[in-house]
């Protein structure tokens, strides 16, 4: 027998046809077996319980015939870049990069602005994620988006089919139209993965602050263009044959000129780089170092609380990926950091709205809808996180979804469930100092209203059920007793005082009887 010989010389017929089939695209599936298309909405900054201030006739018909959430707990910070890429890829910005709308990268000393058109478009800011347009790309399923932070960018060498350079001035009106020419390809070439996003109620909420009526004719006007495009889906396919998920990506709270803190009164700006402003700032070291910061940071300001990079609350998330800065200084609700030569220009045209500060605060929550073959109408449920859509988003398009740190757990009940689902809510008192906690239990998961914060946590199989966790915050109901714990604090003497059945309906308000906001905006008395 001869001797087996090795090749040395290299076969490019065979390398090439590799090379071929690793670059070509995977084959769109047999229409027989394609699952519904699926239309994701993103109204920028419609808070949670905008609802119970502006009719929505559009959003109402998804509600009734869908599911709705009681409100969408987001990720740190709640700001618009760090937001949607969240709610596309299921990680926290702590692990994709997109850390703020203005971010810096130590490594290769850049700088990311949303007025910088370049980054905007560079995937290189987003690579460390996968959104839902790739995923369905990758996997024989055609994207198109009519804007979505980072669907500008060639993201791991993929682009959506058709996308659009994000522009504020385009009407609503052109943006539906779009969509439903999208729509009209035929066969192969339809698409089965929509995006569509609006900015107005986001960009009126700062000017005129939160539910002001500027604010909510922006809402019933995009609620009237969202209209419109039902009427489309309907009259192309029927409206119960795709799934249609609308989402906020944030809330909005109240700012003044009194309730700003100079942070150029405790640091020379010259000697450290702060790359994100507002409810946090963002701060890395150049001639002045972490521990200076620090000291001069720390206890400078009753509404500020400052922290190293490694000593951030852990359940923000915020601490791994190298775009996190040295130093995170976080202001509280309703406060801003912001430095003095800012401010001159803010005396003549100065904000009344923002977002950014912890997802915990209530008025930091967006919404949550979902309508289709997959959700029985009239199901409700606490809220839910944004870092889950992704684990959804796959699961409605029968995709094998990229690694991420989401969990689909909480929205099982409420897929092919066959009949409507709703929750309990439990209310409690508890000791020290007499707290109201409520506990809106659903199947897998609960929703912790302490004061004006909301936590989102996992239910737990272990002890029969009655754990709930999410990083450092938990739960422990046993009948009507409970142990609650969140952030350093713990409530060990809790007897339940009232209970609610959160039922479904079909007909109505899909919000629950109590609202945790202190001061929750009502309809005007001269709107409709």
């Amino acid at each position: 027998m001869s001797p087996v010989r090795h090749r040395t010389s290299l076969d490019w017929p065979r390398l090439i046809l590799i090379g071929l089939v690793l670059w070509w695209p995977a084959p769109d599936a047999p229409a027989e077996n394609r699952p519904p298309p699926l239309f994701l909405i993103s109204i920028d900054g419609f808070r949670h319980d905008y609802f119970e201030a502006v009719d929505t006739p559009a959003l109402d018909r998804l509600i009734q015939g869908g599911f709705k959430a009681d409100g969408l707990y987001q990720v740190f910070p709640t700001k618009t870049f760090p937001t949607h890429y969240s709610a596309v890829t299921g990680l926290y910005p702590g692990t994709h990069g997109v850390v703020a709308n203005s971010m810096w990268d130590p490594r290769d000393q850049r700088r990311f602005t949303l007025r910088d058109r370049d980054a905007v478009g560079d995937g290189y800011w987003y690579r460390d994620g996968e959104p839902i347009w790739v995923t369905a790309e990758k996997q024989g399923i055609k994207a198109v988006t009519y804007f979505w932070p980072g669907s500008e960018a060639r993201i791991q060498g993929i682009r959506p089919t058709d996308w659009k350079l994000y522009s504020a001035q385009v009407p609503h009106a052109d943006r539906i139209e779009q969509i439903l020419e999208w729509m009209d390809r035929s066969g192969d070439e339809r698409p089965g993965l929509y995006t569509l996003y609006f900015s107005r109620v986001d960009s009126l909420g700062h000017r005129h602050g939160p539910a002001a009526d500027p604010v909510l004719d922006a809402v019933a006007d995009i609620d009237q263009h969202i209209g419109h495009l039902i009427d489309g889906i309907e009259a192309r396919v029927g409206l119960d044959q795709v799934h249609v998920i609308v989402i906020s990506d944030h809330g909005m709270s109240h700012i003044d000129l009194e309730r700003y803190i100079m942070i150029d009164d405790y640091l020379d700006l010259s000697q450290v780089r702060i790359t994100d402003w507002g409810p946090a700032a963002q701060i890395w070291a150049r001639q002045m170092g972490v521990d200076e910061i620090m000291a001069r940071l720390e206890n400078a300001h009753p509404n500020m609380r400052v922290w190293r990079r490694e000593d951030i609350p852990r359940r923000y998330r915020f601490d791994s990926h190298r775009r996190v800065p040295d130093v995170l200084a976080e202001a509280d609700l309703g406060w801003m950091i912001n430095n003095r030569p800012f401010m001159a220009a803010q005396q003549r045209f100065p904000l009344k709205g923002m977002h950014g500060w912890d997802p915990a605060w209530r008025e930091m929550h967006g919404i949550l809808i979902a309508h289709g073959p997959s959700f029985a109408a009239g199901s409700r449920s606490p809220a839910m996180r944004s870092v889950d859509l992704y684990a959804l988003m796959a699961r409605l398009l029968n995709l094998t979804p990229a690694p991420n740190e989401g969990r689909l757990q909480p929205f099982l009940p409420y897929l092919d469930a066959g009949q409507a689902r709703g929750y309990e809510r439990r209310q409690f008192l508890c000791e020290p100092g007499r707290m109201e906690i409520f506990a809106d239990i659903a199947t897998n998961h609960l929703a912790l209203h302490i004061d004006d914060q909301t936590f989102v946590l996992d239910r737990l199989q272990a002890l029969g059920g009655r754990f709930f966790f999410y990083v450092d915050i938990y739960a422990f109901i046993d009948g009507e007793r409970a142990i609650f714990g969140a952030d350093d604090q713990q409530w060990s003497n809790c007897h339940r005082t009232a209970l609610e059945s959160i039922k479904p309906s079909r007909e109505g308000s899909t919000t629950p009887a109590r609202n945790p906001d202190p001061t929750p905006p009502r309809k005007p008395p001269d709107r409709p």
